[in-house]
């Protein structure tokens, strides 16, 4: 039984060409992005760190303006990352994955045959 390789891979130049850096590159740099997402997500690095916001006076708010900014202060805060690496590491991997399967659905797409 033999196996038919698709018309351009039927020699050795048309393979490598196919292999070109254009090619390969972008799956390479997803790679890394996940890569490097995955090890900021597990290290958790002391840097990262973002201390909460100090709580100093709150019960001395007598005035509506103040109050207001206690308010304020305490509902963004929720939306606030308590470490800034787990944010990155995050968005490089939601990066690197939707690059890779952008290059997937490329090669997908542009195969004849």
């Amino acid at each position: 039984m033999t196996v038919q390789l698709p018309k351009h891979f039927e020699t050795p130049d048309k393979a490598l060409e196919a292999l070109s850096n254009d090619r390969i590159a972008p799956v390479l740099y997803a790679g890394g992005m996940l890569a490097l997402g995955v090890a900021l997500i597990a290290a958790k690095p002391r840097i990262g760190n973002v201390p909460k916001p100090r709580r100093i006076g709150d019960e001395n708010a007598a005035s509506r303006l103040r109050r207001a900014a206690i308010r304020g202060r305490d509902g963004v805060e929720a939306f606030a990352p308590s470490n800034i690496t787990d944010s990155l590491g995050r968005s490089l991997i939601l990066g690197g994955a939707a690059l890779l399967i952008a290059r997937v659905l490329d090669e997908v797409g542009s195969r004849r045959g």
